[in-house]
């Protein structure tokens, strides 16, 4: 099996560094995510190759965005697990350090752990006992539980089960097991990502005068890699080891570890040890000890599934906020003002409502237009926009030059964002007398004017950093020619950045290929949206998609 630390860096949006350890067939890595998209599957192109049969070949891809790192499943055919739950397809979940990411065969695990735990290591006894010292237990032993255990047992079932996370259920674990075992310790473990013999203690347990509670109470890191197999193991003292430096000289002289499963893989391990052979007050101690871990391994995977569907229903519900912002904000699809007349669509897409688009007009009535995209994610991108539109409008209605209105707004902006808020941004002014309109580019870039004789141009201009990167950064608006029957095309990242089948973006080409038999607002907009669903090929949209077509009317 390979064992290697991949740095992988894309080119697209950064983030903060992932780290996650992938298991499989003859596989064992670390990744670092330090930004952007992964692709993973057997495809060729994938940052991540899992090249077993039973994957996809684009089975799913980990994203960052201003929220963190999400995973989603492709639509691949076997699916995506977290937790021992199946993720819908084509929606990111967002993950947290310490996840279990199951793309069969391949177990994946975020480094990390969610909650804070005490951490220990285990002690390294291996050169001190004797080979057949841990053994597992046979499978027969484990099958026998006598009435009075079976009784303990049916009755700590439901404190197990009722456990809404992994401390409470390890509580109730040991409170069963202290009750039906005489174990003078008792631990939940789960083992730390990255560590050879770090532990965190989920839960632990003492009986009064069992231990002092000090290093000389060590655990057995040989106990824990025998468990490591899945069968529950058992380490018993003998003779001639009495004198080794090892946990049998700690004074113990019988321990158990029991694996607690979910799914295909092992989440923590009960152990538990005895200064005395009392631990074995029967033949079905162990037999009561491995039916608790498996009590154990259902209560995990509800936890985890009761918290991805929570994470999922946080997602869905600050993507329905961020779009209920969006649509109270954004103008009429077919609209207009004195000067001017559009036709617009906004298209939310799988992350994200975070595009920003609006209209609004001086006190000399000249009409203004600004459309752009906000970083970061849900609620926040949702409540940044609201902000931002607000402070245009109320920069537009003091009558200053769009040059003016960004810096104004750029500079309240930055008072309330931190550094990974911010909004790309295109502003222009029109002026029908004067047959021209007045830009300001603020890191977006995307626009384009359809001119009457069906010329296309790209409009290139010196603009500045996006709105919130830059205190007092001087914008400037920039004149170009736009006369009547003229049309400009202002769009967001969505549409020129969104990915097709083999990865390359759809760019600034197709988009004037596509308006290149346009005739009009509404055309220009359906052309697009048509060329880019035709591109994509079904694949979902990452980012929202806006555009926009505006030109002057006869209202005046």
């Amino acid at each position: 099996m390979s064992e290697q630390t991949n740095h992988i860096t894309p080119d697209s949006d950064s983030g903060e560094p992932l780290e996650v350890t992938i298991t499989g067939p003859g596989m064992s890595q670390t990744v670092q995510l330090i930004q952007g998209e992964y692709l993973m599957g057997r495809a060729l192109e994938s940052e991540i190759q899992l090249p077993e049969a039973a994957v996809s070949r684009r089975h799913a891809r980990f994203v960052v965005d201003g929220a963190g790192w999400a995973i989603e499943d492709l639509g691949s055919r076997h699916g995506t697990e977290i937790g021992g739950a199946r993720i819908p397809a084509n929606r990111p979940v967002p993950i947290s350090p310490g996840e279990r990411i199951v793309i069969r065969p391949y177990v994946i695990r975020v480094v990390g752990e969610a909650q804070e735990r005490t951490t220990i290591f285990a002690k390294d006894d291996s050169a001190t006992l004797l080979a057949d010292s841990v053994a597992a237990v046979p499978d027969s032993e484990l099958e026998v539980l006598a009435s009075r255990r079976l009784g303990l047992l049916m009755d700590s079932a439901a404190s197990i089960q009722q456990a809404l996370d992994s401390e409470s259920m390890g509580s109730a674990a040991i409170d069963a097991i202290l009750a039906g075992t005489e174990f003078g310790r008792a631990f939940v473990l789960a083992p730390v990502e990255g560590s050879d013999d770090g532990i965190h203690i989920i839960a632990s347990r003492a009986r009064i005068g069992a231990t002092d509670d000090t290093e000389s109470d060590p655990i057995s890191r040989t106990l824990l890699r025998a468990a490591q197999s899945g069968r529950v193991v058992r380490l018993r003292d003998e003779p001639d080891i009495q004198a080794a430096v090892s946990i049998v000289g700690a004074g113990v002289k019988e321990a158990l570890c029991v694996p607690v499963r979910v799914g295909e893989g092992i989440e923590a391990y009960l152990y538990l040890d005895a200064s005395s052979t009392s631990g074995s007050d029967g033949s079905d101690t162990a037999a009561f000890c491995s039916a608790i871990g498996r009590l154990c391994g259902l209560a995990l995977s509800n936890i985890q599934r009761i918290d991805l569907q929570t994470k999922q229903a946080r997602l869905v519900q600050e993507l329905e906020a961020a779009q209920m912002v969006q649509k109270r904000m954004a103008p009429p699809e077919s609209g207009g003002m004195p000067g001017i007349k559009w036709e617009l669509r906004v298209v939310p897409g799988t992350i994200v409502a975070g595009d920003l688009v609006g209209a609004c007009a001086t006190p000399d009535g000249v009409p203004i237009v600004f459309l752009g995209d906000v970083a970061g994610k849900g609620a926040a991108a949702g409540l940044l926009m609201a902000a931002l539109e607000a402070r245009l409008i109320a920069e537009s209605e003091r009558g200053t030059d769009v040059g003016t209105m960004i810096c104004n707004a750029n500079n309240a902006i930055m008072r309330v964002t931190d550094a990974a808020e911010f909004i790309t941004l295109w502003t222009v002014s029109f002026d029908r007398e004067a047959c021209t309109a007045t830009c300001v580019d603020s890191g977006h870039g995307y626009c384009a004017i359809v001119r009457a004789d069906g010329t296309i141009e790209q409009v290139q201009i010196d603009g500045g950093p996006p709105v919130g990167v830059v205190p007092d950064f001087p914008y400037e608006g920039v004149t170009v020619p736009f006369h009547p029957d003229d049309r400009m095309v202002i769009f967001s990242d969505g549409l020129a950045e969104q990915q097709g089948p083999d990865k390359d973006m759809f760019n600034f080409e197709r988009v004037i290929e596509s308006l290149s038999q346009s005739s009009g607002e509404s055309e220009d907009v359906n052309r697009l949206y048509a060329a880019l669903e035709e591109f994509a090929g079904g694949r979902p949209w990452q980012d929202d998609v806006t555009i926009m077509s505006v030109s002057f009317n006869d209202e005046v």
